[in-house]
C-alpha cells in the first residue's frame, strides 16, 4: 500500500483509534492500528474485540492495501510532526513514513491477522440527529454501574427502540436515568439492546461534527451494534443478559412535589456534602411551608443548614439522600428549574426538568437513605 495525506488528518485518526487499544492485551495484533487505503481515503481501525472504532480521512492513494502499526508508538510519532504532507508505504512487516526530511520505519504485523468486522446486517436500522444522540448519552450513562462485580448488564445502557423514538436507560441499583428522544427515521417494530456504556461514550465523543447517526445490529446473531456518522464508525459487542425491569422502580404516582431552582439546590448540596463527609454523604431534605431545608451533620465537621425557597404541592416531608448521587443527577438537568416528586420518606423520588421544548423526555429516579 502507498498513500499521501496531511499529517494532521492521520494524527487525529490514529490518536482517536489508539484510545481503544488495551495496553495489557496479550494478543500482539491488538496492540496495533490497522490502516486500510482505498480510493481517495484511508480508514484507521482499532479494536479490543469488544469495541471497534474506525475513522476515515482523505488521502491520495497510489496503491491500495493495508498495514498495521503499533498504536501508541505511531500515535506519539504523528503528534510530534509539523503540519505537512506525509507519505506512507506499507508491507506485511514494515511501515515506512516520509515527512519533509524525516524518514522512519516501523515494524508491522500482517494486516490479514487483524480481526474482521461482521459483514452481515441483522434487524432494523434507525437514525437520529447527532445532537439528540449526544444529549441522550450525556443524560444517562453516568448512572450505569462502574463496578465489574455488579455485572456487565448494569455496566451497560439499555436502548429501547420503538416506532419513532429511542429510550436510553441506565441504572446502578441506587439511581436510574431515563431519556426518551424522537428518531429521524424509526422502525416498524421494537428492538432492545444492552450496550456497554463505554461504547456510547466513545461514540458521542467521536461523532462531534456529525449531523446524523445511523444505528443497526450486525452479525448473523445480531450480537453487535454499529453506529455510523460520516467518516466515523463504532462497532460494539452487545451485553448478553436480561436487563432489570426498571419500570418496577418508578412509582406509578406521587403525592408530593416541589419545584426548585436547579443551580441553587446544587450549590446548597455541595456545601452540605462537605460537612456530611462520610461514605454515604447523607443529607436530609425537609420540605415545609414552601421551603426546602438541606441539613447535614458530622461529629468531625459540624452541622450544615441550607434554606431554599420552593414551590411546594402536597404535605410536608423529610427525606434523606446520598448527596453525591443527587448532585450527579441535578448536573444533568439542563433546565433552570427542577421538579422533584415524592411518595414518602422511604420510597424512590423522581427528578426531572421543569420545562423544555427539546422534544425529549428526561426522568431520574433516586433511592432514599434510611435516616
Amino acid at each position: 500500500m502507498k498513500f499521501t495525506c496531511n499529517t494532521k488528518d492521520i494524527a487525529t485518526a490514529v490518536a482517536a483509534t489508539s484510545k481503544i487499544v488495551n495496553a495489557h492485551t496479550t494478543v500482539p495484533i491488538l496492540s496495533n492500528v490497522l490502516l486500510q487505503s482505498e480510493e481517495g481515503r484511508v480508514v484507521a481501525r482499532a479494536t479490543d474485540l469488544e469495541l471497534t472504532l474506525e475513522l476515515a480521512f482523505r488521502a491520495d492513494v497510489a496503491e491500495g492495501g493495508a498495514v498495521t502499526v503499533p498504536a501508541k508508538l505511531f500515535s506519539s510519532y504523528l503528534t510530534n510532526l509539523p503540519a505537512a504532507q506525509l507519505e506512507l508505504s506499507g508491507t506485511p512487516t514494515r511501515a515506512s513514513v516520509k515527512c519533509e526530511r524525516s524518514n522512519y520505519d516501523f515494524h508491522a504485523l500482517p494486516a490479514e491477522e487483524y480481526p474482521p468486522l461482521p459483514a452481515t446486517a441483522r434487524g432494523s436500522q434507525f437514525t437520529l440527529s447527532a445532537k439528540r444522540f449526544r444529549d441522550a448519552v450525556d443524560a444517562t450513562i453516568f448512572a450505569a454501574s462502574s463496578e465489574e462485580a455488579r455485572g456487565a448488564v448494569l455496566m451497560g445502557t439499555l436502548l429501547e427502540v420503538s416506532g419513532d423514538a429511542v429510550t436510553m436507560i441506565a441504572t446502578d441499583g441506587y439511581r436510574l436515568a431515563k431519556h426518551r428522544t424522537p428518531l429521524d427515521d424509526g422502525i416498524s417494530g421494537e428492538e432492545r439492546y444492552i450496550v456497554p456504556s463505554r461504547a456510547l461514550s466513545e461514540a458521542a465523543r467521536n461523532f462531534g461534527g456529525a449531523q446524523s447517526i445511523a444505528i443497526g445490529a450486525l452479525g448473523s446473531a445480531g450480537n453487535q451494534l454499529q453506529l455510523c456518522a460520516g467518516d466515523v464508525s463504532v462497532t460494539v459487542r452487545l451485553v448478553d443478559g436480561q436487563y432489570p425491569n426498571y419500570q418496577q422502580v418508578i412509582p406509578a404516582k406521587f403525592d408530593r412535589q416541589v419545584t426548585v431552582n436547579t443551580a441553587g439546590l446544587i450549590a446548597g448540596l455541595r456545601r452540605a456534602e462537605l460537612v456530611a463527609g462520610d461514605r454515604a454523604s447523607m443529607v436530609k431534605l425537609a420540605i415545609a411551608n414552601q421551603t426546602l431545608v438541606v441539613t447535614a451533620s458530622s461529629d468531625i465537621s459540624g452541622n450544615a443548614y441550607e434554606e431554599i425557597e420552593v414551590e411546594q404541592q402536597g404535605e410536608d416531608l423529610t427525606i434523606a439522600f446520598n448527596a453525591r448521587y443527587l448532585i450527579d443527577i441535578l448536573n444533568h438537568v439542563k433546565e433552570p428549574r427542577t421538579v422533584m416528586e415524592f411518595l414518602g420518606p422511604l420510597s424512590p423520588a423522581a427528578i426531572r426538568p421543569a420545562q423544555g421544548d427539546t422534544g425529549a423526555e428526561q426522568l431520574y429516579v433516586l433511592m432514599p437513605l434510611r435516616q
